[in-house]
């Protein structure tokens, strides 16, 4: 069984293994490319852009927060030269964000109307449904270069574009060289159009942090935080990012809005909620496969039956607490697609979704010429197994039962 899995490794592979030995003697000998000081983290932001102002201090809690969790994790030398550069990163678009509003106040005003957010967990077609509804010509969804850095980095539009792309793909062949099995689980391009968190990465408010790292307590403190800033700053990200292609609205993705759907809905009050829905044993599962690669990363290793264990449990946190603020928020903001009916067919979903919140009709021809092209991660590329992770059908289904009621989703048998 191991032989069919897209995961089969649950270790560095020697090449890793013998840079992270390197990389640790350099460490202890004192050079700084490891710290994840407050500090430290700060001063450098500050070094690379040549920028101070951060647009507030909110976001300095749940720094220190992720940080203590950080120390308090047995990352290796290589994962904490990693995470340095995510934080250094997340810090410089804090600074450059802000100074781009102080030169542009007039972008504060500019009206996010009625963007589409697509909820569902991962693995439920949110990346197929995303791209089906961004054909819509008045609308589009977010690549990956656009989301790693929002704001720009030249005047001129085709110069920005090109510097912003050679970034992204200087990311993605770094993160391929490490984790080769990405592109069959989950193929990231430089134009692709991928999950928003980085948005909420930029004030360090991210649920996918907990779930790829095992930081259990940032994401405890996380679940009790009142996300409305987060929500804000990320508002903010897409008055911006809207300059860029003035006249469309948005088209968004990204699990990590279940867990906080009421301060998502806070910031925009007439937002088009698109909710997909499976089997959450098949979720949680695929999803756990695709995340012991980063756990793998983190720790040099990984144990399937604690990524198990955790994900179901996070997984739960985010049902329960999206069905709760659906009850508070009403039903007319929600559309809810079944995995097995979007799979079956494509054009009759999204047809459903521009009929219920009033949007243009996407042509069945358009609908059918992206489906035609495969993608590396097409569906039966990415194998795994629902034993590794220790996740048992009879318990998942009873844990999640009133979820499954309530949107009368085909389960498998135990």
């Amino acid at each position: 069984m191991s032989q069919e899995l897209t995961v089969k490794r649950e270790e560095y592979r020697f090449s890793l293994k013998m840079l992270n030995a390197g990389a640790t003697v350099l460490h202890r000998l004192g050079f700084p490319f490891g710290q994840l000081g407050e500090a430290s983290l700060l001063e450098g932001a500050r070094k690379a852009t040549g920028l101070q102002d951060w647009g507030g201090e909110h976001f300095l809690e749940p720094l220190r927060v992720m940080l203590g969790d950080v120390e308090a994790s047995s990352l290796t030398t290589l994962a904490r030269i990693s995470t340095r550069d995510i934080g250094l990163h997340c810090l410089g678009n804090r600074l450059k964000l802000t100074a781009y509003l102080k030169r542009n106040p007039h972008v504060r005003d500019h009206q996010i109307k009625k963007p589409l957010f697509i909820i569902g967990f991962p693995r439920t077609g949110t990346t197929v449904l995303q791209n089906l509804l961004a054909l819509d010509p008045d609308r589009r969804a977010l690549p990956f270069w656009e989301l790693m850095n929002p704001t720009p980095f030249h005047a001129d539009r085709a110069k920005d574009e090109a510097a912003r792309i050679r970034a992204a793909k200087l990311k993605l062949r770094i993160a391929y060289w490490v984790l080769p099995e990405m592109a069959q689980v989950h193929e990231i391009r430089a134009e692709s159009l991928e999950e928003c968190w980085p948005l909420l990465a930029n004030g360090f408010t991210v649920m996918a942090w907990d779930m790829g790292s095992g930081w259990r307590r940032y994401g405890e403190w996380l679940l009790g935080h009142d996300m409305r800033a987060s929500y804000g700053e990320y508002k903010q990200c897409l008055q911006v990012m809207a300059q860029r292609v003035p006249g469309k609205e948005f088209v968004l993705k990204c699990p990590d809005h279940l867990w906080f759907v009421d301060a998502l809905v806070d910031q925009f009050p007439d937002a088009c909620v698109v909710w997909t829905h499976r089997d959450p044993v098949a979720s949680i599962a695929s999803y756990c496969s695709l995340i012991s690669l980063n756990w793998r990363l983190m720790y040099g290793k990984f144990d399937p039956l604690e990524v198990g264990a955790h994900i179901e449990k996070r997984f739960l946190n985010g049902i329960e607490r999206a069905m709760a603020a659906r009850e508070t928020l009403g039903e007319s903001s929600f559309y809810d697609v079944d995995f097995v009916e979007l799979c079956q067919d494509p054009a009759s979903v999204v047809g459903g979704i521009t009929k219920h919140f009033g949007l243009s009709d996407i042509p069945k021809t358009a609908i059918q010429t992206y489906l035609d092209n495969k993608r590396a991660d097409s569906k039966g590329a990415h194998k795994y197994s629902i034993e590794r992770y220790g996740l048992n059908v009879g318990r998942i289904h009873e844990r999640y039962a009133a979820y499954i009621d309530r949107f009368n989703i085909p389960v498998s048998k135990a």
